[in-house]
């Protein structure tokens, strides 16, 4: 079930890891990782590399080769299905800290989706084979990335079937609660989404139109319980716009805990 907003302290601009030591604590950090000993997590970090990544840039291009996988430090990121046509869909958000690119790396497959920094991002890229040897000897954290796996499964799957029956404004609903779980910010009129949500961007997420986001937005702005500052969104009835999500929705949003 979907986690309403609430209010959030501003990210830390936490530096960039730039040796092994801080890249261990990093990877220790993570509530995955953290179910690794030691020696596995000072291993991991002597062959791993951390980086930056500004908004709008991609750290995973699809179809690309799948030769590691990355612990989302610090930020939020937006993992995008594309068809042949061009045509994107938001498959999932993950907010620091998280573990993403695994599952192709696992199976031995190409990068099935491409993914793209929503906010200023640090990540530690993992190399395929040190994260083999790790899950081979450590069955504590096999486990715990087990449950992680099986849980973005899930969320997948859900929006699979909510892009093929549930109308534009219903998923248009669930993708904006999604983004105020994950930079929602209360204020006295509402909470505001602390990312800009272009109706471009949104129609991307969708796999719809930029017409059919303008057309929900304007009916939703004439009611009163939807409105724009700036290139912000402000929800300013939570209740009405969770009214026309589908109740039983899993949150495009993920981040461990």
């Amino acid at each position: 079930m979907a986690r309403r907003p609430r209010a959030q302290a501003p990210a830390a601009s936490a530096p960039i890891p730039s040796d092994a030591a801080a890249i261990a604590r990093a990877l220790a950090d993570n509530p995955v990782l953290a179910h690794a000993g030691t020696r596995t997590i000072e291993v991991l970090a002597a062959h791993s590399e951390a980086r930056a990544w500004q908004r709008g840039e991609r750290l995973l291009d699809e179809g690309a080769a799948s030769d590691a996988c990355f612990a989302l430090v610090r930020g939020t990121v937006g993992v995008f299905y594309s068809s042949n046509d061009g045509v994107d869909v938001l498959v999932k958000i993950f907010g620091a800290p998280a573990i993403f690119g695994e599952m192709e790396l696992l199976w031995g497959l190409p990068r099935l989706e491409y993914v793209e920094a929503f906010t200023p991002v640090v990540a530690v890229r993992i190399r395929g084979d040190e994260l083999h040897q790790a899950l081979r000897s450590e069955g504590a954290l096999a486990y715990a990335m087990l449950r992680d796996v099986a849980r973005r499964l899930c969320i997948a799957a859900y929006h699979e079937r909510a892009l093929a029956f549930q109308t534009v404004p219903m998923r248009l609903a669930g993708v904006l609660l999604s983004f105020a779980a994950a930079h929602g910010t209360r204020c006295d009129d509402g909470v505001l989404i602390d990312v800009p949500l272009t109706y471009e961007m949104l129609a991307r997420c969708l796999g719809a139109t930029t017409r059919s986001v303008d057309r929900a937005f304007a009916t939703w702005m004439s009611e009163g319980w939807l409105a724009r500052d700036g290139g912000r969104v402000r929800i300013a009835d939570l209740a009405a716009l969770e009214a026309h999500a589908d109740p039983e929705r899993l949150e495009l949003f993920h981040r461990l805990r």
